[in-house]
């Protein structure tokens, strides 16, 4: 069996966000868990470094390693952490050329070629990374792990031992997620976790409160054109999530849990089979989900109400029916209408709107259209992001073919990690422009729409007064410092 130690390596939200990165809540590495769980079941002795949750840069990310010496090294990699994965990458394999370094995630996937090519990685893992990452370790105790001992794992790019850089055959997913182990949570401190009381969340929890994430779906139905999930959607049964959800309250203590999967509502029977489970278990913990517009009724919503649900984040996007086709939303402005509507009047459920500013297609008078829209439904919240079109959605790959975006990718075949920091919904507190503006705009309208939107939702009387109710006395002067860098 193999000592395995699994990352999630540095951000850089400093330069992704600047003065917004207050904003980001830190929640357990979820996905990375899991593929711990899975690798220690089968037998591996298994180590976590989360570098964002323990606050730690790449120098001393790299002493622990040293001091390790770990067998395989699995790094979770997201746009806004790819730069410090090509430079570790590139590290790990001089320092302990011995280590078996495989890459995961979204970001890791779309660049696998150059991240493999430029001596960053031995393997990448597309798609879900728990069984593909369990068979790479076993073809490694067997005495192979890199070149042709990994041809036949499925959704595995690798190098060979030529040097040639195979691609993956098709990713696979877990068909059935009761067979999942739970995250191995116990590999990571808890007290790096949770809401902090400056936050763009609905839920501010009280000093010292525990806030715990979960999942209990994967993948989605729907083919959003901006969005990176894009596979089929599958389900955790109802008792195994609310199973999970009685530990994370009674044994780690949690007051709030956040559901993290985009789109847990879509089976409207096992989201009343939860609601109805956690009644009859008699929990307390509140939860918060996202949720589609056409996915809310009546009774549904009550239900969830029963069942301690505070808020919900519905993904509107746009006021203008238009660029919502454009891009492949499936939903109306109607439903949007409708959906805040129901969960108001049948529901004490606090919801927040979630919108794009500069979509394929869009206006200036499309992007105030949207802001009059948000301002029009009656939200408690709303979060408004400039597109940006991530690796691994269908937007990027359709620019990236019309030569419409820089994608960081060199004629050498090196790769440019500066440039993916203006992948930001947020740019606007920063001094980037974005990666890709719409024809109709520009990149400081847009970055000046953002800014117009919040000043707009937020400054409303009501609402002052809703967000001073939030704020704690000892945060006053971070949250003007925070204020004045979001609004103006």
């Amino acid at each position: 069996m193999s000592r395995v130690l699994l990352v999630n390596p540095p951000d850089d939200l400093d330069a992704f966000l600047g003065a917004g990165k207050a904003y980001v809540q830190r929640y357990e590495p979820l996905g990375l868990l899991y593929v711990a769980a899975s690798a220690r079941r089968a037998g591996h002795e298994v180590a976590v470094i989360d570098c964002p949750g323990e606050g730690i840069g790449l120098d001393e990310l790299e002493g622990r390693i040293r001091a390790m010496r770990p067998e395989v090294v699995g790094v979770s990699t997201l746009t806004s952490g790819g730069g410090s994965v090509y430079a570790l990458g590139r590290w790990l394999k001089a320092e302990l050329p011995g280590t078996l370094v495989v890459l995961g995630n979204v970001h890791a996937s779309v660049y696998a070629k150059e991240y493999l090519a430029n001596g960053c990685c031995d393997a990448v893992v597309h798609g879900e990374g728990e069984r593909a990452f369990e068979m790479i370790l076993e073809r490694r105790a067997r005495g192979g792990g890199q070149g042709c001992a990994l041809a036949d794992c499925p959704g595995v790019s690798f190098k060979d031992a030529g040097g040639t850089v195979r691609p993956a055959s098709p990713a696979g997913v877990v068909e059935d997620l009761a067979l999942l182990p739970l995250p191995a949570r116990d590999l990571v401190g808890s007290n790096a976790y949770g809401l902090s009381s400056v936050s763009n969340q609905l839920y501010i929890p009280a000093k010292g409160a525990v806030v715990k994430t979960l999942s209990t779906s994967r993948g989605c139905a729907f083919a959003c054109t901006f969005c990176v999930v894009n596979c089929r959607q599958r389900f955790r049964p109802a008792k195994a999530v609310v199973d999970e959800m009685e530990l994370l309250e009674k044994e780690h203590g949690a007051s709030y849990l956040a559901i993290v999967d985009p789109a847990c509502m879509a089976d409207r029977g096992r989201m009343l089979d939860i609601c109805s489970e956690i009644g009859r278990r008699g929990l307390r913990a509140r939860w918060g989900c996202d949720s589609r517009v056409n996915f809310v009724d009546p009774e549904l919503v009550k239900a969830m109400d029963r069942a301690n649900c505070f808020d919900l984040s519905f993904g509107i996007e746009s006021g203008v029916q238009r660029l919502l086709n454009n891009v492949k939303k499936g939903e109306t402005l109607e439903q949007a209408r409708k959906a805040v509507a129901v969960v108001k009047e049948h529901s004490g459920i606090q919801l927040a709107g979630l919108f794009i500013l500069g979509l394929p297609g869009e206006t200036r008078r499309d992007s105030l259209e949207t802001i009059r829209f948000a301002l029009e439904l009656p939200l408690d919240m709303a979060q408004f992001s400039i597109l940006s079109p991530y690796p691994g959605s269908a937007l990027f790959e359709e620019l990236r073919a019309k030569g419409e975006i820089d994608d960081g990718v060199r004629p050498d075949g090196s790769l440019d990690p500066s440039v993916w920091a203006r992948y930001s919904a947020y740019i606007s507190f920063t001094e980037n422009d974005p990666a890709w503006v719409t024809p109709g705009l520009t990149a400081g309208e847009l970055k000046s729409l953002q800014k117009k939107a919040l000043r707009d939702f937020y400054l409303r009387p009501s609402h002052i007064l809703r967000q001073l109710r939030r704020v704690h006395p000892g945060n006053l002067l971070q949250v003007a410092r925070l204020a004045a860098a979001t609004f103006f």
